[in-house]
């Protein structure tokens, strides 16, 4: 014993000194976190767009308007892939006002297994294209050209080489299908060569700070008439893969290097993961900006869940062909076939905050099957970033409080008060562009400081919630007046993810309000909250209450009167390029007017004064601005408004 004790006398300062040296280290690592700009930007800087109505068509293999139905559990045969494309694409209203003779018509693949054979889940499957190309040269009476394109993530991308992507999946074997001999088509490598890459700028729409309003891609994206992308539709480390997600193809590898995250001589990478920050959404959402998607068809014949590789366990059947022209709501419903929920899905918010779409299910007319009867349960993994429930990511945020105790009542009955958005020191709404509040940033890099983040909430019924919570330092959080978890230690959460389950709670129906109070003392200020489902087994816990709406004051609700409005306002064609027609119902021709924005939320247009009478009316429209000149290639947003009422559709002008 003396031994011992003799020991630690003789160690005790050198113990002492590696714990201090410890110390310093971990204060020093969370201190010398750099802000980083572009990760916040005030709601009130995106432009507020009420969408017109949309349909998204899907389609089954058991789908009684097939000439033939098989089981959901059995590979089909072409002839029925087919017969689900075209029915698929009639549910739509065919593609008559989208495709027209003589056009070049692009058709963007998914290409991501270098050794996966069609049909797997990893590629977009070669029957859906071949199906297309046949449907589309049917009523075209043949006169269209298809290029199919992708850039692949993958170095062994020659179209020509036996051992490429293009070889293994299948699309090789296309040129010499007996049954495309009069169809005009190509293969086309979107990621070479360089000779082929533009630069474009998005200017102020452009939502990717890191990156930069800039991106390079093909030039073919501009020469085809026509844009339809055919995702295969898979869980991914982004949620899922489908329409928006598989635009981050057309970001070239001679440019960005392959994965595209190595950067080449002639550009950085492509930005995924940088500073504790995730960037990958924003990228989503501006190439697909830059893309601007005319159609979508869906390959969801083979899924795969876990994860976005091929592996025979987490091949999931679906026998479903999904189709439409908003890929936001197409994005929508192939996240609830998942049983998912899209307010998770990052790029599938901030695609419809930026004018891409719409996200909300009052305005999603779903045709065919009965969604409720096709989703499956799918498994996520929950070892990989990105697959938990989004994060709320717009708070109104207090003033800066000079303290280190989490404890000190800084706001007179802050478990209970409800603040306005400008009111008493707090903010107006601020969009944050990643799960984790960036509040290290908001408030400059200030330290020993105490903030607060206030929101509401509405729910459809009353219900017991997991609350889901990552932090770095000491935190508390009310909700309807009430401490529902608080934390005085120093702890850890992965880069970009929610963090953890911390806590049962329970939901009123109606509105709920939440607070959450935090300390920054060591400089990696953030937080991430989301109130998910309550789910025992790990692979699924982490959706979103159904219905569970986030909002910063009673206008954040969206409006029935707006959505369930008799109005309506139709543009044919869609995209157009020489003249448009508007067409519109009125309850009410008093002081009704149609006014045309870009996406900067600049009025380019207004039609003021209609005053026809009740009824159907229609305007014919070259284009052009109230100054005479015709408007940019770009997308656009109608609305037409009576009284207090608004309707909205996006136009495409090319």
């Amino acid at each position: 014993m003396k031994t011992n004790k003799s020991n630690w006398h003789k160690y005790r300062w050198v113990i002492i000194f590696f714990i201090a040296v410890a110390a310093i280290s971990f204060d020093f690592a969370l201190t010398s976190i750099q802000a980083i700009d572009g990760t916040f930007k005030p709601e009130s800087e995106f432009q507020k767009f009420t969408y017109s109505n949309t349909k998204v068509s899907v389609v089954t293999s058991e789908y009684e308007g097939l000439t033939k139905q098989i089981s959901r559990n059995i590979d089909p045969d072409y002839q029925q892939v087919e017969d689900m494309v075209r029915k698929a694409i009639e549910l739509q209203g065919g593609l008559e006002g989208t495709i027209n003779k003589n056009d070049v018509v692009m058709l963007k693949i998914n290409l991501v297994g270098a050794n996966s054979a069609s049909g797997n889940g990893e590629n977009t499957d070669v029957r859906v294209i071949k199906a297309l190309m046949k449907v589309i040269h049917k009523f075209t009476d043949g006169e269209v050209e298809f290029w199919i394109a992708e850039g692949s993530a993958r170095s062994n991308d020659d179209i020509n080489s036996a051992g490429s992507v293009w070889a293994n999946s299948g699309y090789q074997s296309l040129l010499s299908d007996n049954e495309l001999s009069d169809v005009n088509f190509k293969l086309l490598n979107i990621n070479q060569s360089i000779d082929d890459i533009i630069e474009y700028d998005l200017g102020d729409i452009g939502v990717n700070a890191y990156q930069g309003s800039k991106y390079f891609v093909h030039k073919s994206l501009f020469e085809a008439d026509v844009y339809i992308t055919v995702p295969v539709l898979k869980v991914h480390n982004t949620g899922i893969t489908s329409a928006l997600k598989l635009q981050i193809g057309i970001a070239p590898g001679a440019v960005y290097g392959y994965n595209k995250l190595k950067g080449t001589t002639y550009s950085p990478p492509l930005y995924h993961d940088v500073k504790h920050r995730r960037w990958t959404t924003e990228a989503i959402v501006d190439l697909s900006n830059i893309a601007q998607i005319d159609f979508v068809v869906v390959d969801a014949l083979m899924c795969l869940d876990l994860g976005k590789s091929d592996k025979v366990d987490n091949r999931v059947r679906f026998n479903t062909i999904l189709a439409g022209s908003d890929p936001v709501a197409i994005d929508h419903v192939c996240t609830r076939l998942f049983d998912m929920n899209p307010d998770d899905i990052a790029h599938i918010t901030l695609a419809e905050k930026v004018g891409l779409g719409t996200n909300n299910p009052e305005q999603i007319e779903i045709t065919g099957e009965d969604i409720e009867q096709v989703k499956k349960r799918i498994r996520r993994n929950q070892e990989t970033n990105g697959l938990f429930g989004q994060s709320n990511r717009t708070w109104i945020l207090s003033n800066a409080f000079s303290s280190t105790n989490i404890n000190d009542e800084l706001i007179a009955n802050e478990m209970s008060v409800s603040p306005k958005p400008g009111d008493d020191g707090w903010s107006q709404p601020v969009y944050f562009f990643d799960d984790r509040i960036d509040l290290l940033n908001y408030y400059s890099a200030a330290t020993n400081i105490i903030s607060y983040a206030y929101t509401s909430f509405y729910t459809p019924e009353a219900q017991q919630a997991e609350l889901w919570l990552g932090t770095h330092e000491a935190i508390k959080v009310y909700m309807n007046g009430e401490t529902v978890y608080e934390s005085n230690t120093t702890n850890n959460y992965g880069d970009s993810e929610i963090g953890k389950r911390v806590a049962y709670i329970d939901l009123l129906e109606g509105k709920n309000t939440l607070m959450v109070k935090t300390l920054n003392k060591f400089g990696d200020y953030s937080f991430a909250l989301n109130i998910c489902e309550v789910e025992s087994v790990k692979f699924y816990a982490g959706n979103r209450v159904e219905g569970l709406k986030f909002f910063q004051n009673e206008k954040g609700l969206r409006s029935p009167d707006i959505n369930n409005s008799k109005q309506n306002i139709k543009v044919y064609p869609n995209p157009a390029s020489d003249f448009v027609k508007l067409t519109f119902d009125l309850n009410n021709a008093q002081n009704s007017i149609i006014d045309i924005y870009n996406l900067k939320g600049q009025k380019v247009k207004a039609f003021r004064n209609l005053n026809h009478p009740q009824s159907q009316n229609t305007i014919f429209w070259d284009l052009t601005n109230d100054k005479g000149f015709r408007l940019d290639n770009g997308i656009y947003i109608c609305t037409l408004t009576n009284g207090v009422k608004q309707h909205s559709v996006r136009l495409i002008i090319k």
